[in-house]
């Protein structure tokens, strides 16, 4: 039901906002297609996640330049933003709160308030959410 459209078998796509009305339509396609930020631009403060957006996404390892696949969230946020990342730590994240606290459609339109952090990893950063 939450799998929106699948473009191709290797496209996996999770979205928990289901739209019915036209204004939720909207709000999904902005959030979407016009990000108002990264998830970089709020580490150490909290962000609010009303919809989540989840796509398997192909990248390049910058080092050796061999493809890998990658999770594309985005969190979409009580007044309608999107905030955009590709961070296995934020995927990692989001799938520890479904686990805990269901996804975002059986929050009974509540909101999970999280702290975004920053890690060192021997490849690099990661972000990952701590639940406020």
């Amino acid at each position: 039901m939450n799998e929106i459209i699948r473009i191709n078998d290797d496209n996996q796509v999770f979205c928990s906002l289901i739209p019915t009305t036209v204004e939720e339509k909207k709000t999904l396609y902005n959030a979407l297609n016009n990000t108002s930020g990264k998830i970089s631009d709020y580490i150490n403060q909290e962000l609010l996640i009303q919809n989540v957006y989840m796509e398997q996404v192909e990248l390049n390892d910058s080092a050796t330049g061999e493809p890998y696949k990658a999770v594309r969230s985005i969190i979409i946020t009580p007044d309608g933003q999107g905030i955009a990342c590709t961070s296995n730590g934020i995927a990692k994240s989001l799938y520890g709160i479904f686990q805990i606290f269901g996804t975002p459609d059986q929050w009974d339109g509540e909101v999970i308030a999280v702290i975004v952090r920053q890690i060192e990893t021997p490849r690099g950063r990661t972000f990952k959410f701590e639940v406020k």
